[in-house]
């Protein structure tokens, strides 16, 4: 039997570095393929042994070409518009495979909480979703953050891991760093003192970046080993293959709070602790708004057991020391 063919686009990143890096620890370098969209980026794979593709993601007809020839796609390069375009190329190609091998190819896709974020001004949030609300999921506007690609119906095992706030470093070759606690280590820095906003008491689901990448190869495995269980129904128009990650949930403020003093204590902030600020006031993925899910049942039935430190204490061992 030919040897399983896995296909990341965003291996550069976060999230797809560091799925790669797990990858090779399971598959042979030869049988996994990394999209690259810069030149550049090419010197940072070269050595692991894997094949590297230089391409655009509006390069469609490109991108199908490229699914065909894979049984796994892992899609890590997606905006936070949905990026329908890429998705439906990638999803084409798998499918096309699917009706040549009369196997069943699986997609892996990345969302995010985002698309469920309610509130504002740090005040605290009530409402929990979960990942089998199905006719809520399709209720929520296309333009909703994450949302393209959420509803895949066909030939294919066609996933979504949904993830909140993700956090730890990344393993990957390229960008070793997550979103939102960089985004408030970057505003304290700038700003002399740590800042949440409004209330700071406004909730995230948390998430290690090395759990979720379990997660989502544990994923790919199971719907390679059971095609017959990962077929979305028209019924609920394909969010039964909605995953949420999450492990534990967040107050906004005593964990930025927490970034101050430690920041603090290392010098690099003049003030410890953290002040509030207004909605708007800070920068790029500072948040006042709730964003969190249910602990998901299918990832309980799929094993996901989490193994890694919380964010509190994963947060304090990466700067306790300069």
């Amino acid at each position: 039997m030919a040897p399983t063919q896995f296909l990341i686009t965003g291996a550069a990143g976060y999230i797809g570095g560091t799925v790669l890096t797990d990858l090779l620890k399971k598959y042979d370098a030869s049988s996994v393929s990394v999209v690259v969209r810069k030149p550049e980026q090419r010197e940072l794979f070269e050595g692991l042994g894997v094949n590297i593709v230089l391409s655009d993601m509006s390069d469609a007809t490109k991108l199908k070409s490229l699914a065909l020839e894979h049984d796994v796609v892992f899609n890590y390069a997606v905006a936070f518009g949905g990026d329908e375009a890429s998705i439906q190329a990638l999803v084409d190609g798998l499918e096309e495979r699917a009706a040549k091998t009369g196997t069943k190819p699986v997609y892996i896709h990345t969302g995010g909480t985002g698309t469920v974020m309610y509130g504002a001004d740090g005040k605290a949030g009530t409402d929990e979703w979960t990942d089998e609300q199905y006719d809520r999921w399709a209720s929520l506007p296309n333009t909703a953050f994450f949302y393209g690609g959420y509803k895949m119906i066909g030939k294919i095992s066609a996933y979504t891991i949904l993830s909140p706030t993700v956090y730890g470093r990344g393993t990957g070759p390229g960008n070793k760093l997550s979103l939102q606690l960089p985004a408030y280590t970057r505003y304290a820095k700038e700003h002399g003192q740590a800042a949440y906003i409004g209330e700071g008491k406004n909730i995230w689901g948390n998430v290690h970046i090395e759990d979720l990448c379990e997660l989502s190869i544990s994923v790919a495995q199971y719907a390679l080993a059971n095609p017959d269980k990962t077929t979305a129904s028209e019924e609920w128009h394909g969010f039964e293959t909605l995953i949420y990650s999450g492990v534990d949930t967040h107050t906004w403020g005593p964990v930025i709070e927490t970034l101050g003093d430690l920041l603090h204590a290392r010098g690099d902030i003049s003030k410890p602790s953290a002040k509030q600020i207004g909605e708007g006031e800070g920068i790029l993925y500072m948040f006042g708004g709730n964003s969190w899910l249910a602990k998901s049942k299918k990832a309980e039935a799929l094993g996901y057991k989490p193994k890694q430190k919380d964010l509190i204490t994963s947060m304090k061992d990466a700067l306790v020391t300069k």
